[in-house]
């Protein structure tokens, strides 16, 4: 089966112009978001270097055949510039335009003049590489949408590798008419699908980048940016039923800062705040990957430590107690000399509720306040008959 080349190629920058339509809609629905923008660009850029160069096949133009492989050349550096922008990464802008300098210069250098369509070839197979590799980079993010982008990024950098060698090799000749399993006919459908699949999976890469960050920003806490309340119970009765079906043991903390209300009051609330915002960074940093940590409303944290005794809890919340206690003794430049009290509570292979696992660790949190402040408290000390939340919480 043959194709006519300049029916072929009118084909592909048709695509290519329908994909950055459908771009140019999104971004405008969407400003806040200018790869997309820039993924348009480079489709619009792609479409206008096709006609350009179907225009070079029908009049024999070399300086069209240049343009057009610059153009083209020109989507590869705009997708990979865009890219760098969905991943929050820099990607200066002296890149993105340097393979376009290179090919000016060859198009204009006697020497080099025959060649320019397979270094066009070769310069956006670099950039298709980059594309590829910044994706990959960023997949760390679990985002479904990703991983479509990663395979058609390394396909079509092999395509244009494929171009390459069809340049050297004779089979791309600029005046025969491709079959459609030839190298020629497989480097365009590829662009078409390409230009078609990236603009639809660049979408919804950046709708479900913005669903999760709006899901991951209602469960942190906006102060500490530790997890909210809801976020807290809700993976810490995941992990206790997990500890319960490994009938291993689950320690649970709580915290309340001391006298907080004094602090507030003596120095006001933005040094409150960053008392507050040092907590966070300090019991951040004593935990394993698997534990679970969240503030749950004014001055109280609490920790969830699976497979803990209390031995090993206990010692775990004196160190955060004490390097709490170092670290806040000055904020923002006032004395503060902060402390924490804190009651620890474990449940033998997972098997009370979550409800009264708090309420023991809460008991014993205001054991430890009634005791004095700046202290643990092990909730095992308590009867499980007084194990239950005071109503009157000492500060």
């Amino acid at each position: 089966m043959q194709l006519d080349l300049p029916t072929l190629m009118v084909m592909e920058s048709f695509a290519m112009a329908c994909s950055g339509v459908v771009l140019l809609f999104a971004w405008l629905q969407n400003r806040t978001e200018p790869a997309l923008a820039l993924w348009c660009g480079a489709n619009l850029s792609a479409a206008a270097g096709v006609i350009t160069l179907m225009l070079g096949f029908t009049l024999q133009q070399p300086s069209f055949f240049a343009l057009g492989g610059c153009l083209l050349s020109f989507q590869s550096a705009l997708m990979w510039k865009a890219a760098r922008l969905i991943d929050g990464r820099p990607g200066p802008i002296a890149l993105m335009f340097i393979g376009l300098v290179i090919l000016a210069v060859a198009s204009g250098t006697p020497g080099l003049r025959e060649f320019t369509g397979s270094l066009a070839l070769a310069v956006g197979a670099a950039y298709s590489f980059a594309l590829t590799a910044t994706l990959w980079g960023g997949r760390n993010d679990r985002l479904t949408a990703r991983w479509p982008l990663i395979v058609l990024g390394a396909v079509h950098c092999i395509a244009l590798l494929i171009g390459i060698y069809s340049t050297f090799s004779g089979s791309m000749g600029q005046d025969s008419v491709p079959s459609l399993t030839s190298a020629f006919g497989f480097i365009h459908f590829e662009a078409i699908i390409f230009a078609l699949a990236t603009a639809m999976f660049v979408i919804a890469l950046l709708k479900e980048r913005k669903e999760a960050l709006s899901t991951a920003a209602a469960q942190i806490d906006p102060l500490t940016g530790i997890a909210n309340r809801a976020a807290f119970l809700a993976n810490a009765a995941r992990l206790l039923e997990r500890c319960k079906h490994d009938k291993t043991p689950i320690a649970v903390i709580m915290f309340d800062l001391d006298r907080f209300k004094a602090i507030n009051d003596r120095h006001g609330h933005a040094v409150g705040d960053a008392t507050l915002r040092k907590f966070g960074e300090v019991g951040a940093a004593a935990l394993r990957p698997n534990d679970v940590f969240g503030r749950l409303g004014g001055e109280e944290f609490a920790i969830m430590l699976p497979g803990s005794s209390i031995d090993a809890a206990f010692v775990r919340t004196d160190r955060i107690r004490i390097s709490f206690a170092e670290s806040c003794r000055i904020v923002r430049d006032c004395q503060v000399n902060a402390t924490v009290s804190a009651g620890v509570a474990v449940s033998a292979g997972g098997q009370e509720s979550l409800e009264a696992l708090l309420e023991r660790a809460d008991a014993a949190l205001y054991d430890a306040k009634i005791a004095g402040r700046n202290r643990v408290a092990r909730a095992d000390r308590l009867s499980l008959e007084g194990a239950i939340s005071n109503i009157f919480r000492v500060a």
